[in-house]
């Protein structure tokens, strides 16, 4: 049991390089939860975002959801990577 523990909490982590953070002043209080078939809205993705702390739930946010981000690792660039889930992360 400890052992399938292990492997679920590791697969949630998120890295330094990858991770991203809220800029001041901004937040994710207006962002809806996903259902199961995605957004009410179909200008919005079904994200999840890689905080520094975690993976976020699946939430919906625009493709400018960058700017209300910046990487934790300051030489990284903040990108929203398609799919379903969406993925909001750090890269080169």
């Amino acid at each position: 049991m400890f052992s399938v523990l292990a492997v679920y909490m590791s697969s949630c982590g998120v890295s330094e390089d990858e991770a991203v953070r809220l800029r001041e002043g901004e937040s994710f209080s207006d962002a809806p939860y996903c259902g199961s078939f995605g957004c009410v809205n179909p200008y919005q993705f079904c994200t999840e975002i890689f905080l520094e702390f975690g993976r976020s739930p699946p939430i919906c946010v625009f493709d400018d959801v960058c700017e209300r981000l910046e990487c934790a690792n300051s030489n990284r660039t903040c990108a929203l990577f398609d799919g379903f889930p969406a993925q909001v992360k750090c890269i080169d």
